[in-house]
């Protein structure tokens, strides 16, 4: 059942990048022979995190004085492979489809990843560096802030997106919402791969 839903959540990040031009490139590029074959799948892993299952605590977001989301808002070490020819550069995203207890709710926003990078070491994105540029989540934070889903519901699921983009790395501004994020790369997208979490804060 689990993984049927992260299945399923995976198809509506897809769905929400067609309408970005992934579609029509794909039609419009008909081929007049025989494709070749298939090569390996565009593919976002974790060496701490397996696709479906519920996230560690140190991953969660902070629990301060202000916050009890019951972990140390430590960003996961991410690993993706086999990108698209072409990629000029690579965008993260972490969203809670269930947050905000329906319109969802935004993470971490990072891009302006070099072509050569296939990884993220883990808390890379706990705070600023150098092979990121910082978009705006939820609270205004350019960098992580990990899943804080209330110990009241069920447990959220959290989608970490990884966009592989026909962008510069230095072309998109700092401080971007993933709506002006989505919209600056429309028809820009090359492929996205996607890693399903949940959690829920202890009670």
């Amino acid at each position: 059942m689990l993984l049927n839903l992260s299945q399923s959540l995976r198809t509506c990040a897809l769905a929400s990048i067609i309408g970005l031009g992934l579609a029509s490139q794909a039609l419009a590029q008909a081929p007049a022979a025989p494709a070749a074959p298939a090569g390996p799948p565009f593919t976002l892993t974790s060496p701490k995190h397996q696709d479906g299952a519920f996230i560690d605590k140190k991953y969660a977001g902070p629990t301060n004085a202000q916050m009890a989301c019951g972990g140390d808002n430590v960003s996961p070490p991410l690993q993706w492979s086999n990108a698209p020819a072409g990629t000029k550069s690579f965008a993260v995203i972490l969203f809670d489809f269930e947050g905000g207890r329906g319109p969802g709710v935004v993470h971490w926003v990072a891009y302006g990843i070099a072509p050569d990078v296939n990884s993220l070491a883990e808390g890379e994105g706990t705070n600023p560096s150098p092979r990121i540029v910082g978009g705006n989540n939820m609270r205004q934070m350019g960098t992580y802030f990990g899943p804080c889903a209330p110990a009241t519901d069920s447990p959220h699921h959290y989608i970490f997106s990884v966009y592989a983009l026909d962008i510069p790395k230095e072309e998109l501004p700092a401080g971007l919402t993933r709506d002006q994020f989505l919209e600056k790369v429309k028809g820009k997208v090359l492929n996205m791969t996607s890693l399903v979490s949940t959690y829920r804060r202890p009670q």
